[in-house]
């Protein structure tokens, strides 16, 4: 579109201005561009005009206040709101969240000094360890019954 319809364009399909009505009619009856876009753009306005709701299905003035008043009402008898809006609850979740951190880091710790974090290192030993048993599958199959029967485990 040309830049002389684009400054009007507002004035134009709102129906203002007679004088730049004219210029722009003017325009339009010579410029075939101008004056496709201009009817594209009148049919998405109707488009979008057809989406609004009947009066009759919109809701009553203050409806909206209504609902919010209600809301605030029952959020102020809630057992919820005095750990949501209470001066306490910020500090509340941050104490929460540096005990819930010490008592992890305390776990990790102890499980680690017990050996029982490693246990997977020790079972790869134990595996690298053991002898490589050739032969038949029946032969295979008597050695890891052996070893299975012979194991002793590692002391806890």
């Amino acid at each position: 579109m040309h830049g002389s319809m684009l400054d009007g364009l507002e004035d134009l399909l709102a129906a203002r201005g007679a004088a730049a009505e004219q210029d722009a009619l003017k325009h339009l009856s010579s410029c075939a561009g101008c004056s496709s876009e201009l009817h594209s753009m009148k049919a998405q306005s109707e488009l979008l005009r057809s989406l609004r709701a009947p009066e009759e299905m919109l809701p009553a003035p203050g409806f909206y206040a209504r609902v919010l008043q209600r809301i605030e009402e029952r959020a102020k008898h809630s057992i919820w709101s005095v750990l949501i809006y209470s001066p306490f609850a910020k500090p509340l979740v941050y104490a929460s969240l540096t005990l819930a951190l010490m008592l992890g880091s305390y776990v990790i710790t102890q499980e680690s000094r017990d050996g029982h974090l490693g246990g997977e290192r020790m079972v790869a030993q134990q595996l690298h360890d053991a002898p490589l048993v050739m032969g038949s599958p029946a032969q295979q199959r008597d050695a890891v019954l052996a070893n299975f029967v012979s194991h002793q485990g590692s002391p806890q």
